[in-house]
């Protein structure tokens, strides 16, 4: 009929960018309905199984971009990127918050009454900002994703108001949090006033035709662009402020910062610095840069973990060695970009089984130190065996996730002429084994007299956790063949 609408094209229009960020909503919606009922209910358990059912639906909910229903470009004025990449990185961070919900549900339902925090909801919209991070080629959205997970991390930091090392932490992830941010941003600003784009493709464009006078202007951005990230990522040097704050955080909040924030940070340190900043002269400095913090954490983190008695610091140190690991991908650029997307995905799986064992600990009464793993072999041999298990996965002992994860890095390393970081690789993942012995000599050679323990949701964490390790160790062709993909769409 003369003046009627045809909808059909519209709706085909609309459709991919419905299901493009049709996981965000899902999560925004149950945030939304976590933070209300958190008002009217004094049951505080009952949230985190409903937290739970928003991540899992989200996560469902990203099944159509696997299927290619979603074509790959930019959408919503190319500030929302659809790509392997993104539907990788979002599929993560959604594994990341159900494993942390789900080992919280004892240690929150008995603490949260009493500190009164929006717990779940802050964890939520942590990982919404971290999926914003990671799904964009814009360095506006980028920062913008950054930011949201940020504020939400420095509250998480500080959930425990009455004790002083929650205070700490709290005070020190803010301070050094809000340093690292404005470090980047006045490298972010230093290369838009440089190119006039924030949008990377368009300032790869610009970058291209640089004149020779700008090149000192855009090398001064390209360092403020690095430090910014090495404080994100808690890479040494800049990994202070890591230690006093993974261990005065309350424990399922560190087992999330140790995954989650970093493995933002990494994914838009690949969107960045692989497709806006990828001309050859940039590229080839930033990677010496990538290279050197590297080598720096690897043997910062390992040797001073070695003398660690607090299990919560030891596993920070251990987290700055594999930010080094990590890096080694980063330097190799695009012949890296793959084996750092499956070591983030190994690595991620392994340290959820590793806190939610911890956390099982401290829900039976006992804390972090190495003297309360005494004896863990008699009290809960099965939680015991599959923390070997774990530890032996984060040393890059096969069959792991955690020894293919190193073995691609190693061979993207030689590739590009990195040969002497990926022989820093071997000789740091030898030192590892140290401190993660310390762990295990107490857990089967020490005796106790506590009781046995009941792990509870810890204990599926840990059982899944151990699986994951496994089969996508075991399996790792079909992961590392996706990743290698979600890399290739950068030079396109």
């Amino acid at each position: 009929m003369p003046g009627t609408v045809d909808l059909v094209p519209l709706l085909n229009a609309v459709k991919p960018n419905f299901l493009l960020i049709l996981p965000e909503i899902v999560l925004v919606a149950f945030t939304l309905i976590v933070l209300v009922a958190d008002l009217y209910t004094s049951e505080k358990r009952n949230l985190a199984w409903v937290s739970l059912l928003g991540i899992i639906v989200s996560l469902a909910a990203t099944w159509p971009a696997f299927t290619g229903a979603i074509p790959n470009g930019d959408y919503f004025g190319r500030m929302v990127a659809a790509d392997p990449f993104t539907h990788f990185m979002k599929a993560t961070f959604l594994v990341v918050a159900a494993g942390i919900v789900l080992l919280s549900t004892n240690w929150a339902g008995d603490r949260i009454p009493k500190i009164q925090v929006e717990y779940y909801e802050l964890l939520m919209f942590a990982t919404l900002g971290l999926i914003f991070m990671a799904g964009s080629r814009d360095l506006v959205l980028i920062y913008m994703g950054l930011e949201l997970s940020s504020q939400c991390s420095y509250v998480l930091a500080g959930l425990l108001r009455k004790d002083p090392k929650s205070n700490e932490a709290a005070l020190k992830y803010f301070l050094n949090g809000s340093l690292a941010s404005a470090v980047l941003l006045f490298g972010i600003s230093l290369l838009y006033g440089a190119t006039g784009a924030t949008y990377l493709p368009d300032m790869f464009a610009q970058l291209t035709a640089v004149k020779a006078e700008q090149l000192p202007l855009l090398v001064v951005a390209v360092v403020f662009m690095v430090g910014g990230f090495a404080f994100k990522v808690a890479a040494a040097p800049f990994h202070q402020w890591a230690p006093d704050a993974y261990e005065g955080a309350p424990t399922p909040v560190t087992g999330f910062f140790s995954v989650g924030p970093k493995a933002a940070a990494f994914a838009a340190i690949l969107r960045i610095f692989l497709i806006g900043l990828a001309t050859p002269v940039l590229a080839s400095k930033a990677s010496v840069l990538w290279a050197i913090l590297a080598a720096a954490s690897m043997f910062i983190g390992n040797l001073t973990a070695l003398w660690q008695s607090n299990v919560k610091r030891m596993m920070a140190y251990s987290s700055i060695s594999h930010a080094g690991y990590i890096l080694v991908g980063v330097a190799a650029g695009v012949a890296g970009g793959g084996s750092v997307l499956y070591y983030i995905l190994g690595y991620a799986l392994t340290n959820l089984g590793i806190w939610a064992a911890i956390v099982a600990l401290e829900n039976q009464g006992d804390g972090t130190d190495l003297s309360d793993f005494k004896g863990l072999a008699e009290r809960a041999p099965v939680l015991a065996w599959s923390m070997v298990f774990l530890f032996i996965s984060l040393i890059g002992i096969p069959p792991t996730v955690g020894f293919f994860g190193k073995f691609y890095l190693f061979q993207a390393a030689i590739q590009t002429e990195y040969t002497w970081l990926a022989i820093l690789m071997a000789i740091n993942s030898a030192i590892s084994v140290g401190y993660y012995y310390a762990i295990v000599r107490n857990m089967f050679f020490e005796k106790t007299n506590r009781p046995a323990m009941v792990t509870g949701s810890n204990g599926v964490v840990v059982a899944l956790s151990v699986l994951a390790v496994l089969l996508v160790g075991l399996g790792s062709g079909p992961f590392i063949g996706y990743a290698s993909t979600a890399i290739g769409f950068f030079s396109r």
